[in-house]
């Protein structure tokens, strides 16, 4: 199909819970660690990999318990109801496990995720596929301005299904999309996002082009950065010929060098890193109350072989961009390319689609 000019890319504390030591004994918490519980809010929401959590507290398995506690005590939970339009999906024992992970752009302070307020739009998608053998995990990353059928509404971009629906019809969406149950979501919020980066000493990553952002310069190659560093580095689209596109690689690169920081040697070795990258990164969690902290370690543990090569990323196929009839600007989908996507995710070999995908450009 040919490509159109007229694409823009649209603008867009810890609780003072008990801790314990590896023995299992009371630990009195530390000031730094007594910080108000941040209230869950929908303020510029972004996205990152639950597979860092999955892998990091399967690693130190003598500090489970510690590290799900701390989890569970200060991390956000979702119920059915509040994300399911049915019930929600249960994976077998050998099934794949499909987990849902959003962002948003909502500036309100008390958004409610279940409810279908207007302005509320999913501000990243990503789909984790774990495959059913636990060899492998592939991210997908769906872009928001992608034209999709949104049950009640017809045809519409797919972050829209947020603002209509809240989280119930944007899981529908997403599952229909990809033809394949969503067993779990997981959000996070920018200062979660902030506080992890910087808790594993922040992390190199590997920038396709030279930008700038917010008084941040970004170099081709790589580039040291902090968490206000990552976070611009992973939010600028508006300053790039394809846009949300190319947000979408800046961000796949991101995670990338987030996970391999965080499963190398010298984060999993210590204690204290892995403590503290818990304890900051929980309390901007939000996650469906089936994926506790045990539901996690399980995962982690059946996954443990996994090393960072063995998590591939890809984009959601796209065909070109182009013009809704009432004038939206929209990024049109490939329908052979989606048939193909469906097929991976019903077979359980998402894992081959994503080594031969392409990156999408306009």
């Amino acid at each position: 199909m040919s490509h159109t000019p007229e694409y823009q890319a649209p603008s867009g504390g810890v609780s003072a819970a008990t801790a314990y030591d590896p023995e299992g004994n009371p630990v009195e918490p530390s000031h730094r660690d007594r910080r108000p519980r941040k209230k869950r809010t929908g303020r510029k929401i972004l996205v990152t990999l639950l597979v860092l959590v999955l892998l990091a507290v399967a690693a130190v398995a003598g500090y489970v318990f510690y590290l799900g506690k701390l989890f569970d005590d200060n991390s956000n939970q979702l119920g059915q109801d509040d994300l399911y339009s049915g019930e929600q999906p249960v994976a077998e024992a050998g099934d794949p496990i499909n987990i849902l992970l959003l962002g948003s752009d909502a500036r309100d302070e008390d958004v409610d995720y279940a409810g279908g307020a207007r302005g509320f739009r999913s501000d990243t998608i990503m789909v984790m596929h774990l495959d059913g053998d636990r060899k492998g995990a592939q991210i997908m990353s769906i872009p928001r301005d992608m034209w999709v059928p949104v049950e009640g509404h017809g045809n519409a971009k797919i972050n829209a299904a947020m603002s209509y629906g809240g989280l119930p019809l944007a899981n529908q969406t997403i599952s229909e999309f990809i033809d394949a149950p969503i067993h779990h979501v997981a959000i996070i919020d920018f200062e979660g996002f902030k506080a992890l980066t910087d808790s594993v000493g922040g992390v190199t990553v590997d920038s396709e082009q030279a930008f700038e952002i917010d008084g941040h310069s970004f170099t081709q190659g790589e580039n040291e950065l902090d968490g206000e560093q990552a976070l611009a580095f992973v939010r600028e689209r508006k300053g790039f010929a394809d846009g949300d596109l190319q947000r979408a690689r800046n961000q796949q690169a991101y995670l990338k060098a987030l996970t391999s920081k965080i499963i190398s040697a010298d984060t999993l070795s210590n204690p204290n890193k892995v403590t503290g990258m818990v304890r900051d990164f929980a309390p901007y969690m939000t996650v469906d109350d089936k994926l506790t902290a045990s539901k996690i370690a399980s995962i982690g543990y059946e996954m443990r072989e996994v090393r960072p090569g063995e998590v591939t990323f890809f984009s959601a196929p796209i065909s070109g961009a182009g013009r809704s009839a009432d004038g939206q600007a929209i990024l049109n989908v490939d329908e052979a390319g989606r048939d193909e996507i469906r097929k991976a995710f019903n077979d359980d070999t998402v894992g081959d689609y994503a080594e031969n995908a392409s990156p999408p450009h306009l």
